[in-house]
C-alpha cells in the first residue's frame, strides 16, 4: 500500500505544476486606451483571447476608451460608437470621442483583436493592472 501510494505522488506531482500554471481563455479581447485631462494619449492596457495581458504607459487616468471583440463563438457585444468596437468612454470635456479615436487609432468592426499601441515610446510589461 506504501509502495502504492508512493508510486502515485510520483505520477501527480508534476500534474500539479502544470495545473498551477493553467489560464483560462479570456471571454473577449480588451483594449483600454488611456487619455490625462488635457487629451493626450497616455497609457493601454490589453488582454487577449488567449489571456496573455500587457499594460504600457499611465493606466491609471479617469479618461479612458474601451475597445472589446468576442473571443470565438461568444456571444456578440453592444458597441456604443457605430462601426467601431468601443463599448465605453470616458473623455475629458475638450476631447470628443471622434478626436480621441484620431488620436489612439481606434479599431474598426471586423478586427480579431485590437492592436497594441507599439509607437507611442511606451515600455510594454506583462499582466493588467
Amino acid at each position: 500500500m506504501k509502495h502504492t501510494l508512493a508510486k502515485f505522488a510520483l505520477i501527480a506531482l508534476p500534474f500539479l505544476f502544470v495545473a498551477g500554471n493553467a489560464h483560462a481563455l479570456a471571454q473577449n479581447t480588451t483594449s483600454k486606451k488611456y487619455f490625462d485631462e488635457n487629451g493626450s494619449l497616455v497609457g493601454q492596457q490589453i488582454r487577449l483571447c488567449t489571456a496573455l495581458s500587457y499594460h504600457a504607459g499611465n493606466v491609471h487616468t479617469a479618461y479612458s476608451i474601451t475597445e472589446e471583440v468576442p473571443c470565438g463563438a461568444n456571444p456578440s457585444l453592444d458597441y456604443v460608437v457605430p462601426g467601431s468596437i468601443i463599448t465605453a468612454y470616458t473623455l475629458p470635456a475638450s476631447l470628443t470621442i471622434s478626436n480621441a479615436c484620431g488620436i489612439a487609432q481606434c479599431e474598426y468592426q471586423g478586427v480579431a483583436e485590437p492592436d497594441m499601441l507599439l509607437n507611442q515610446g511606451w515600455t510594454w510589461l506583462n499582466l493588467w493592472q
